[in-house]
């Protein structure tokens, strides 16, 4: 059984068994009956076999992860198990004896012959008075609900991790409600009875209140204090890199470098490749005649930036009226620190009538995009988007170069330029490389259908020995590259995705390049998964000898305040941007990072400035081919580890890809020691670095 269903049945188990205990306490709260003590006892019991078949559960998460299971353990169960203990001493007693008495006077108050009316003021049978179990019963029922709803309330509003000044309100909450219970079903009076309510009322104000006003803080990706006191980041710093000790971190703090000193130098040597992108706001009429409102660099998608490896790429960035503000971010591209494009942390959005110029060295060949970090969630959704390729040095192997950018905007689909079919004409015998990129928001799976092909690249990283396959899904993550290459064969071949019914390439083989445009190629929805982790060969990667950092990130969704604002926000540890503390690292280490999703969505995980190699999924390690990526998707869960070697000094963005999840909160940062940035979120630029 996946982590995933183990989950979702164990919150079931936990809340059945809540609104059996409730059901258990409304009965044994009111006027009793046998038919009620046997209700009430029905439902204690099944409350408690609900408890006890966590237990198992609770377990199997166990071996799936410490986060799948940390506040279940630690908390939810041993609150639940003491209630039913209590329960079953203090309640379950009385109310079988009551379910017993009650039916022996009802047994003997079965009408016999007719009789007379009873005298007025004569006393009626057992069976027709009215009684009340004492208060004691149902407080232990109301002990019992509150556990679990605090126990519901654990694993959904709190997540991971559960800490222990949480764990004390939960409980001193549930203590709380059980005592108003008491005052309330004892009849001790209104002054027990506005004591517990103000209590409890104060305890769950101040919580929100203490919650509110922490999200209120500004984002700290520099790590502020420690640059300005050398202090307390210096003693993490200490603790989080072995042989590192505060002294040196102090002195690392002091030496405070700028993301602005982190640029690519005007006179770096290499041929000059000069762009110019211009945002702006258009109407754009798509080939199906739809039109969408669009922000975008020049055109939809924007200019192809095709380039050699070792051309200086220079380009300059103009607002023509885009109000929200723009920036350019080089997706998957190791550039420096400065040129990375995110508003707040490495230069100030661009507003209507401003500029900005980036610059850095193509040295990496590859399939990439570029789309704007300033409220990325809605600037790339609305088309604020392109293609960057850097070809090798010596040319790509094969023979034609085809991109497809795969992007949603207004209701339509686009697969290339285009929401409509495709057709290219390519000579039999020769050879194609398709670079497809995901620019949405959630995975899209392709199909190639017609030619066996191999994937022969992964997020601009070639791979060793790819094997050639047919008839497999390729699934990409949101904001992730696959480049397929096949030969072209005597018959026609389609590349088809999921993501719609109405856009898809066909590739003929003679000069016709109408060939395959109006009747939809064949379904392959059904198609198996390609699994990259398991695809291709070569030697194994070779991480170098630096210190080990460790750091986790713990996916999942849960009711937060996001800068003032209570949103159902996408949490990491936790917490929602800007509260998620940083992954802080020094020059040299080697970053092994877990990320385990506890949530219900797949989040596609995104380093800025670095790629990953993948070491394992679910305890399985990598066999195929060194898979570095930036952009990995972790599935509801599952559990990945990375490594991210720290060799590009500056503060990078460490979030979902899924945009959306972003700007509700999965976002955070991966920052070198000593490194400082001089912008801010919101300001007079309106910086928001989602």
């Amino acid at each position: 059984m996946s982590t995933a269903a183990l989950l979702a049945i164990n919150l079931a188990l936990t809340i059945i068994g809540a609104g059996l205990w409730c059901a258990a306490t409304i009965i044994a709260a009111g006027p009793i009956t046998a038919t009620r003590a046997r209700r009430a006892l029905i439902f204690a019991g099944g409350a408690a076999l609900a408890t006890l078949a966590q237990l198992p559960l609770v377990l199997m998460l166990l071996g799936q992860g410490w986060w799948f299971a940390q506040e279940k353990l630690l908390f939810a169960l041993p609150m639940q198990l003491t209630a039913a203990v209590v329960v079953t001493l203090i309640a379950a007693p009385p109310l079988l004896r009551q379910a017993r008495a009650l039916s022996v006077s009802s047994d003997a108050a079965e009408p016999g012959p007719p009789s007379r009316p009873a005298a007025r003021g004569a006393a009626l049978p057992a069976a027709a008075t009215t009684r009340r179990l004492p208060a004691r019963v149902p407080t232990a029922l109301l002990a019992a609900t509150s556990a679990a709803v605090a126990s519901v309330v654990a694993g959904t509003l709190i997540g991971y991790p559960l800490e222990l000044a949480a764990a004390a309100v939960l409980t001193l909450l549930a203590v709380l409600a059980t005592g108003l219970g008491y005052a309330l079903f004892a009849r001790a009076g209104r002054r027990l009875v506005v004591g517990f309510s103000a209590l409890g009322t104060l305890v769950l104000v101040a919580s929100v209140a203490l919650s509110w006003m922490t999200s209120m803080a500004p984002p700290d990706f520099a790590g502020a204090q420690a640059a300005h006191t050398g202090g307390h980041d210096s003693a993490l710093a200490a603790a989080a890199s072995p042989g590192i000790d505060a002294d040196l971190a102090a002195g690392t703090a002091a030496a405070a470098v700028s993301v602005d000193d982190l640029r690519t130098p005007e006179d770096v040597p290499g041929p000059r490749r000069q762009f110019t992108l211009r945002a702006a706001t258009e109407s754009v009429t798509l080939a199906s005649g739809d039109t969408v409102q669009s922000w975008n660099y020049g055109s939809l998608p924007g200019p192809e930036l095709r380039v050699q490896q070792g051309d200086v790429v220079e380009v300059r960035l103009e607002n023509v009226d885009v109000a929200a503000g723009v920036t350019i971010h080089w997706h998957g591209y190791d550039v420096p620190n400065g040129e990375d494009g995110v508003a707040g942390v490495t230069q100030d959005s661009v507003l209507p009538g401003e500029g900005f110029d980036y610059r850095f060295v193509a040295d990496q060949p590859g399939s990439y995009w570029y789309h704007t970090h300033q409220s990325a969630s809605r600037g790339v959704q609305r088309g604020l988007y392109g293609t960057l390729i850097v070809e090798p040095s010596g040319g790509i192997a094969e023979q034609h170069d085809v991109v497809v950018p795969l992007h949603s905007i207004g209701g339509s689909v686009l697969l290339g330029a285009s929401d409509l079919p495709t057709a290219t004409a390519i000579p039999a015998g020769e050879t194609v490389r398709l670079r497809l990129m995901n620019t949405d928001g959630l995975p899209s799976t392709f199909h190639l259908d017609g030619t066996p092909f191999a994937v022969v690249a992964a997020d601009g990283h070639e791979l060793a020995a790819p094997p050639e396959v047919r008839e497999q899904a390729i699934r990409i993550p949101a904001g992730g590259r696959i480049d397929l290459a096949f030969t072209m064969p005597d018959g026609p071949v389609y590349l088809t995705t999921d993501a719609s019914r109405t856009a898809w390439l066909a590739f003929s083989p003679g000069a016709a390049a109408s060939v395959g445009t109006t009747e939809r190629p064949p379904d392959r929805s059904d198609e198996p998964e390609l699994d990259l982790l398991g695809y291709g060969g070569g030697p194994a990667a070779v991480l170098p000898d630096g210190p080990l950092v460790r750091a986790e990130m713990v996916l999942d969704r849960n009711p937060r305040f996001l800068q003032g604002v209570p949103v159902n926000g996408y949490t990491v540890n936790g917490a929602v941007y800007p509260r998620i503390p940083s992954i802080t690292v020094n020059e040299g280490d080697v970053v092994e990072l877990t990320v385990a999703n506890r949530g219900w969505e797949t989040h596609p995980m995104h380093v800025h400035g670095h790629h990953v190699l993948v070491l394992s999924r679910n305890g399985v390690a990598a066999s195929g081919a060194q898979s570095w990526l930036d952009t990995f998707d972790v599935r509801p869960g599952e559990v990945w580890v990375v490594a991210v070697v720290a060799d590009n000094p500056g503060i990078w963005m460490d979030h979902c890809h899924n945009l959306d999840h972003a700007a509700e909160g999965m976002m955070m940062a991966m920052r070198y020691r000593g490194i400082t940035t001089p912008y801010e979120h919101g300001g007079s630029h309106g910086n928001r670095s989602e």
